[in-house]
């Protein structure tokens, strides 16, 4: 069975010998995902037309915006699923949260975030559940 595309959007690189997200996941599900991770705002929009991942999980930042970034990401392929981590510091939680689940986000994380939790939204949200 292929190996399952998520892309990782945040805004600095993970540190050479840091854990990741993705270092979490694999640990989990071990060989079920392909991950690549794209922090430059300029390298966004080519990496996933070129990666073609399945799932796209962005961590909200300032250094882009959010629903510009949903709305060219659904434009290229409104088959991908979007998964976005959001912080209260950029305006309404909720309001933020309704506006991407309007747009096409299938799911929004506060800072509560577990692994488990993600890795079931991630199956689910892929009909592999």
């Amino acid at each position: 069975m292929p190996k399952i595309k998520v892309l990782f959007i945040q805004e600095k690189k993970v540190k050479k010998g840091a854990i990741s997200l993705s270092d979490l996941i694999e640990n989990e599900v071990p060989d079920t995902y392909e991950f690549e991770h794209v922090s430059a705002k300029e390298d966004i929009m080519s990496k996933v037309a070129g990666f073609h991942p399945q799932i796209v999980f962005i961590s909200n930042s300032k250094a882009y915006d959010i629903f510009e970034l949903v709305q060219k990401i659904k434009e290229l392929d409104s088959d991908i699923v979007i998964l976005a981590m959001i912080y209260t510091n950029f305006g309404s939680e909720r309001e933020m949260m309704d506006r991407l689940t309007g747009m096409g986000v299938y799911k929004c994380y506060t800072s509560q975030l577990s692994v488990d939790s993600l890795i079931h939204d991630m199956f689910v949200s892929l009909n592999m559940e």
